[in-house]
């Protein structure tokens, strides 16, 4: 018989499993409101959630909005929902989080799988959700290394954590927030950021395949590196790729196409001394820290350009950019190998008027690695005999590795102080006219090998015959006109023995139209006019035109013995193009914070500096340098013949020096090359003055820079003139050459 059941003990029974089970739910709900407490540690507060303290970098962008580099702690930049491709989107939630648009940030039958799977022999599924790790990400709890207990804790607080941004963001924002925050290595943090290292292009650019591979780096971003471990990547950018297939966002054809390539990157180097107008940017990072030192939040903490994620506008043209540092990387390709070339076997600083024939002596001495071995406790000989014994190093080359100017050899120590003296240098700086605003920038060869930048103020060199538009300016200033007669004789000023070499282009007495001396760069014509006037009025002119440098009011000046920074006689070039207006040189227009609030702006600024006929009449002048004189090469070389140009070359003793300055009526462009030390020079003038040196890296650029239509520049602009006054000015001279009759010059 049956036994009978009995009623009240299983009611009983149900009555205790309910009470065990609402215990257990109000003791989940007590202990989840002790972690959020702190019980298990500090939780963040809702402030906290709301505004997340991510370091973000700051954002330096070029006049045509092309991220020009950053400035970090973590390399962070931060985007909008609507500036991610969908394939990083949908490709996130097939990979990561599948049911993301179902949970409320902690997924339970996930969290099932992953424990029971393996009990009932399923795979093992993943138990983290995107909201989860987003909560990891902000807040920096990891605890990777951590014990078993420390791990535990973290999951709990991440479901704390995960619940409430479920219920303060949309899932728009979540997955927003998680593409700003996750890692991507490479220095690397942020969607925004690893588009562009690893692709260049911008995050709604992205492909399947590209938006697969760093979706799969979120896991392991050090084990799975692209450019360290294309087969680890490639492996794992199949598996997201077979989600995305799963959860039909590509087809099968896309994925058997896409999973047989190999990875292929166009990686960008996040570190601020690569990519384009990197002495730029370093200039502009030395700026900002002084700007952030005395500029503060609303919380009173200065601004800090590491981790606040500003966003700085400049004027610097990105095309305009690489126009300039293409014409350089080629041009001083080739004047590099010819000096080699021309030098073989020779060592250049121990001869010429600056001659220092200790100099490699020196060099060695004063080198870190000298030093380094002194203190270290090594003997001369010893240390001698370290910088004489060859090693396996990297060097700078422009015929370097791979497109790169880096280049393995073997090379001593010593050998490479050597050749380190002897590798050109080069600045660059193109301004516009009108507003000043410079539009290309080059310090240098390449800012991880020479940090001295040939463009900023600080960093001056005798100018040479650049200088002698100021000299003939003063001319026109005190009343001569182009086409005034100057006696071709020993200038008769300053010391007795001064008589600087003058062309040989006419004969002693001569007398000479005032213009052609600029044409043709005449020392001797420029230094009459030089006795003519006295030196303290080109200082005068000089200063009118801004230039800052100390100047020694002595006859040579005019020639261009005074050291002279690149910036400044730019600046002062404009002056000439502009009608004796000054624009003076500037390159950020407005620095705002994360949220696009402006924070400061930077404006043009003019002033009249010289008299507007004075200035339309020397660059009328200089035209003539272009189109017949030292300059003249310029149009047929570079594919320029309608362009209206002006400018004037410049070289100085032993061809130490060579400049270029070329006027537009919308660039000035001026250019100087040369080598870190004065004492080392071109072997002859033929290689080494300006318009063999500096005038090709400004016809390169202009060439290239008139041929980009979307420059919006016209090669048949004329420079504006100031009244129809000018019209009278007689610019067609003749030279009245000396009477050999009686030894007196024909009137």
């Amino acid at each position: 018989m049956a036994k009978k059941i009995n009623f009240n003990d299983f009611w009983q029974l149900f009555r205790w499993v309910q009470i065990a089970l609402w215990s257990l739910v109000l003791f989940v709900i007590i202990f989840f409101i002790g972690v959020n407490a702190g019980m298990l540690g500090e939780m963040p507060d809702l402030e906290a959630i709301q505004n997340p303290n991510n370091n973000v970098s700051t954002t330096v962008y070029s006049a045509d909005a092309e991220v020009l580099g950053t400035y970090y702690s973590e390399n962070r930049i931060e985007v909008g929902y609507d500036d991610l491709s969908p394939y990083l989107v949908q490709g996130l939630v097939a990979t990561e989080d599948k049911r993301f648009y179902d949970h409320s940030g902690i997924d339970m039958k996930g969290l099932f799988s992953a424990i029971l799977g393996p009990l009932i022999g399923h795979e093992r599924g993943g138990a983290s959700t995107i909201t989860q790790q987003l909560a990891k990400n902000l807040f920096h709890q990891n605890f990777h290394k951590a014990g078993r207990f420390e791990r535990m804790k973290q999951k709990l607080k991440e479901w704390v954590l995960a619940a409430k941004i479920e219920r303060m963001f949309s899932k728009e924002e979540i997955i927003t927030l998680y593409f700003n925050t996750v890692e991507f290595g490479n220095q690397s943090y942020g969607i925004k950021t690893a588009a562009f290292t690893y692709y260049g292009k911008t995050p709604k650019e992205l492909k399947p395949g590209e938006a697969a591979l760093l979706i799969g780096l979120v896991n392991a971003p050090a084990k799975l590196n692209p450019k360290k471990h294309p087969e680890r990547a490639a492996e794992r950018r199949n598996i997201v790729l077979k989600r995305m297939l799963e959860a039909s966002i590509i087809t099968q054809p896309i994925y058997d196409s896409l999973s047989q390539k190999k990875v292929r990157l166009s990686f960008h180097s996040p570190d601020y001394r690569e990519g384009i107008a990197t002495y730029m940017r370093e200039n502009l990072r030395q700026e900002l820290k002084g700007w952030c030192e005395k500029n503060k939040k609303p919380d009173g903490t200065p601004y800090d350009i590491y981790r606040d994620g500003l966003h700085v506008y400049t004027t610097i043209d990105s095309r305009m950019q690489r126009y300039a540092e293409g014409a350089i990387k080629e041009h001083l390709k080739y004047l590099q190998d010819l000096y080699f070339k021309e030098w073989k076997g020779k060592e250049p600083w121990k001869s010429g008027e600056r001659a220092k024939p200790e100099l490699l002596e020196k060099s060695m001495v004063q080198s870190q690695h000298y030093q380094d071995l002194k203190a270290a406790g090594k003997s001369d000989d010893e240390i001698r005999t370290i910088f004489n014994t060859k090693t396996e190093m990297t060097i700078f080359s422009y015929t370097g590795d791979n497109g790169t100017f880096n280049k393995d050899t073997l090379m001593s120590p010593l050998d490479s102080l050597r050749y380190y003296l002897q590798v050109i240098q080069c600045g660059f700086l193109a301004v516009d006219v009108h507003t000043g605003q410079i539009k290309a920038w080059v310090g240098g060869p390449d800012l991880k090998y020479f940090q001295l930048d040939h463009v900023k103020k600080s960093t001056k060199r005798q100018v040479g015959s650049t200088m002698k538009p100021l000299q003939y300016a003063v001319a026109i200033e005190r009343g001569w006109d182009p086409c005034h007669l100057v006696e071709y004789i020993k200038p008769n000023c300053g010391d007795n023995n001064w008589d600087p070499a003058g062309t040989k282009k006419w004969k002693d007495g001569d007398l000479v139209p005032m213009q052609e001396g600029l044409w043709y760069s005449d020392n001797r014509m420029t230094s009459n006019l030089m006795c003519e006037f006295g030196p303290h009025a080109l200082v005068d002119m000089a200063r009118k035109l801004k230039i800052e440098s100390p100047l020694d009011a002595v006859p040579s000046l005019c020639l261009g013995v005074s050291d002279i920074s690149l910036s400044e006689m730019v600046g002062a070039y404009t002056i000439f193009a502009n009608l004796g207006v000054y624009s003076k040189p500037y390159y950020i227009t407005k620095i705002t914070d994360k949220k696009g609030n402006v924070l400061a702006t930077f404006n043009e600024e003019h002033a009249m500096a010289i008299d507007p006929v004075v200035a339309y009449t020397t660059t009328e002048m200089m035209k003539g340098v272009m189109n017949r004189g030292t300059g003249a090469a310029l149009r047929p070389h570079y594919g320029l013949s309608t362009l209206t140009i002006a400018g004037k070359t410049g070289t100085t003793q032993s061809n130490a020096d060579a400049w270029f300055m070329g006027i537009t009526p919308d660039i000035v462009a001026g250019c100087w090359v040369g080598f870190e030390q004065p004492s080392v020079h071109f072997y002859s003038t033929n290689t080494g003055q300006g318009a063999s040196a500096a005038l090709p890296v400004v016809g390169k650029f202009l060439s290239k820079s008139y041929g980009d239509y979307y420059l919006k520049l016209s090669p048949t602009k004329s420079f504006p003139v100031p009244s129809d006054s000018v019209l009278n000015i007689n610019f067609d001279c003749a030279v009245v050459p000396k009477d050999t009759t009686d030894g007196t010059p024909t009137p």
